[in-house]
């Protein structure tokens, strides 16, 4: 029994550091009323570069997103940050054909993390020069207020 609650206890106090293999995601709808997956999540793949992925996944048939513009977040009181494209990392790296309706983006560029009491707007570039409107929750805005800074140290438990 004193295992557990001290895992009980490790869990409550510290909840970053159970999110290692941890994927969370929500089902979003964007101005146009087009239904959206967003997943966070670590990169799990070693061919490519470590760290936490914001993906973006049409759930509405015939949404295209551009695969090479970054996804842009604000807050509406100033605050603003660029995530780079990472949408090869959608495939294995030297090939395949990138999913019409799927983009990825690096979230090392999310610092300093988001305020978990501002709303946050994606905009997600599409194609064709347009952009999907996506404005997260507070659930949404809570999980990416909560990463853990890449350049921080780690916790020790």
């Amino acid at each position: 029994m004193p295992l557990f609650l001290g895992l009980l206890l490790v869990l409550t106090l510290a909840p970053g550091l159970a999110r290692a293999d941890e994927t969370q995601r929500w089902s979003l709808r964007d101005q146009d009323d087009n239904r959206w997956s967003l997943r966070i999540f670590a990169q799990p793949d070693p061919a490519y570069p470590s760290g936490d992925r914001l993906r973006l996944s049409a759930l509405t048939p015939g949404v295209a997103v551009d695969h090479a513009r970054p996804l842009l977040i604000s807050d509406g009181m100033g605050g603003a940050w660029t995530l780079a494209n990472r949408s090869e990392e959608l495939v294995p790296p030297g090939g395949g054909a990138l999913p019409e309706g799927s983009a990825q983006f690096d979230m090392a560029a999310l610092l300093p993390r988001p305020s978990d009491a501002l709303p946050l707007a994606l905009s997600l570039p599409l194609a064709g020069e347009t952009s999907a409107l996506v404005v997260l929750g507070p659930e949404e805005t809570e999980a990416l207020h909560a990463l853990r800074d890449p350049g921080a140290p780690a916790q020790e438990g």
